[in-house]
């Protein structure tokens, strides 16, 4: 059986009319990606990354300039495919170190500072885009 140009997928997306939902798609992605860069670059992010380096370095762990360096060790397994003792004892101090910091909340309220204003800089798009795919969910639901 001959296969529809771009196979299943492309047929499904053009009986509900998604091919306009990909540009859409990658705008939002442009969007999350450029706020997490500038939540990094932020002051208080950069602040909250040393004072957790420092943390973490108190504890054993030097070397680790942000949280991604930690995950960059990534776990480290025994013979046996389990995490160790020392990749453990990271994890934990980690979550520590994030908790003893407020990491999490300094982050999470930088970059949604920073999507707010993207969404009010971007509005047009983005309604656009939300009501695209609202109009696509509806044919697939009439399908």
């Amino acid at each position: 059986m001959k296969l529809r140009e771009g196979g299943c997928a492309g047929w499904s997306d053009e009986q509900l009319g998604a091919a306009e939902q990909q540009a859409d798609a990658f705008t939002v992605s442009d969007l999350n990606s450029d706020s997490l860069v500038r939540s990094q670059q932020s002051e208080p992010v950069r602040n909250v990354f040393k004072d957790w380096s420092s943390c973490m370095k108190a504890k054993g762990h030097a070397g680790l300039a942000d949280p991604y360096k930690a995950m960059d060790a990534g776990p480290a397994l025994d013979k046996d495919g389990e995490a160790t003792a020392e990749s453990i004892r990271m994890a934990l101090d980690d979550i520590a170190c994030k908790e003893k910091t407020d990491l999490v909340k300094v982050w999470f309220d930088e970059e949604s500072k920073i999507q707010r204003q993207q969404i009010e800089d971007n509005r047009a798009q983005l309604d656009s885009a939300k009501k695209s795919k609202k109009a696509v969910l509806a044919r697939a639901d009439a399908q």
